[in-house]
């Protein structure tokens, strides 16, 4: 079985030469349990084999797959990125089974179609800090748009001391640096987590569990309890709500260590049967 990254090429995108940068580390997290020969040229793949193509924005690549379909049909898909679900539901038929960041409704019942989350970013992630000695209690680290995030910071500003970094957009220059980024992830407590730009999923969350927070995530009409079942990531509606969650919790040592285990534990084993079913589809 061979493995192709085509989302950095044939287009010139921002969101392709970011997932090709910050996207291999969670891919190759969840493809831990299968073997494959990654490839840095797709006629490297023989029409007979399973090739596993890594992409984004496919929309603006319909050449490129027209060739490629003619040629090979034994094609499984990890489509990244698609916040807004401009994907034709379609074009997955083409493919032998589609793994797709950012879960739908309309997808929910396909059978040729598993929802995944959309992961991590790439860096020197750290999680060695017993959760009891960390320096912050909360963090932010993104961009401010809409009343939400506003109301986030409103309703924890005097809960100390907390690391924030307001940044103007996504990846822009003020934006912290991996290694920075993680350091301060790895020494925070609590990670205050709003629903994303259009859909409810961010990064933030998964960086989050990497890096040994307790999320506290904005959870809009019970998302994250649809798409990760049965999770003990604290989940709220309004953030007034978390100022409250985080000064009892971080009054009593036990109890929060106690969910910071609870959390750890779910997110290994979802990662291990994330790689099972994976490995499942693949049929290898």
């Amino acid at each position: 079985m061979k493995l192709f990254w085509n989302c950095h090429l044939h287009s010139d995108s921002f969101w392709g030469e970011y997932h090709y940068k910050n996207s291999k580390m969670w891919v190759n997290d969840i493809l831990k349990s299968v073997k494959f020969d990654e490839i840095n040229d797709i006629d490297e793949a023989q029409s007979d084999e399973k090739l596993i193509i890594i992409d984004s924005e496919i929309y603006k690549k319909k050449i490129f797959y027209e060739k490629l379909l003619d040629k090979n049909k034994k094609i499984y898909l990890i489509h990244l990125g698609d916040e807004g679900g401009k994907v034709k539901k379609s074009f997955y038929s083409n493919f032998l089974h589609v793994f797709r960041t950012f879960y739908f409704n309309n997808f929910a019942n396909d059978s040729k179609v598993t929802c995944i989350p959309i992961g991590y970013k790439t860096g020197p992630i750290k999680n060695s800090i017993n959760v009891n000695e960390r320096k912050y209690i909360w963090n932010f680290l993104g961009t401010i748009h809409g009343a939400s995030r506003y109301d986030l910071m409103y309703q924890n500003k005097n809960i100390k001391p907390n690391y924030i970094n307001i940044t103007k957009k996504f990846g822009s220059q003020n934006s912290l640096g991996p290694k920075e980024y993680y350091e301060v992830m790895g020494n925070t407590i609590f990670s205050l987590v709003p629903h994303g730009y259009y859909h409810p999923e961010t990064y933030r969350l998964y960086e989050s569990l990497e890096s040994g927070c307790i999320p506290i995530i904005e959870n809009p009409h019970n998302f994250f309890d649809t798409f990760l079942p049965k999770n003990p990531i604290i989940k709220i509606n309004l953030w007034k709500e978390s100022r409250e969650i985080i000064e009892d919790l971080n009054s009593n040592d036990k109890k929060k260590l106690d969910l910071y285990n609870s959390i750890q534990d779910w997110w290994s084993n979802y990662k291990l049967n994330l790689r099972g079913e994976i490995k499942k589809k693949l049929n290898v």
